[in-house]
């Protein structure tokens, strides 16, 4: 087996040296990465990711709710609950886009859509849960 030229060598050494730091940055950048929910998060982008967050949150509650009312319902109140879900979630979309557009074209109108989604969602999920309640008794 042949060694590697010297040159080739220190070629490689030097390669190594230049983008290891570069490297190690994008890895280090992606850890370190801020919080978008943190109480210092203030910037457009921070707020909107943290609202995508917790409408995410809020559809998983939301959705825990439908399904463990749906499996107490009897299968015409089921098909019921399903038609009411599909009209909430068109109100849920045209309220929010109204209570939005005063900020047409401004940087924070997606932050109050997101909101006001999250807002509703959660509400709704505390519905369905008030109304499993009443059907357990």
């Amino acid at each position: 087996m042949k060694t590697p030229a010297p040159t080739l060598v220190a070629a490689a050494a030097l390669l190594a040296l230049l983008l290891g730091p570069c490297a190690a940055g994008a890895r280090g950048g992606l850890q370190d990465e801020e919080d978008p929910c943190a109480p210092e998060a203030q910037r457009s982008p921070q707020l909107i990711a943290c609202a995508r967050r917790e409408l995410r949150a809020a559809d998983a509650e939301l959705k825990r709710a439908r399904e463990e009312l749906n499996a107490d319902l009897e299968p015409r109140s089921r098909v019921k609950l399903r038609a009411s879900e599909r009209l909430w979630l068109r109100y849920r979309k045209t309220n929010c886009d109204a209570e939005a557009s005063i900020y047409a074209n401004g940087t924070i109108q997606p932050l109050i859509e997101l909101r006001c989604m999250a807002r509703l969602t959660r509400g709704r999920a505390a519905e369905l849960r008030a109304q499993l309640q009443t059907l357990r008794g």
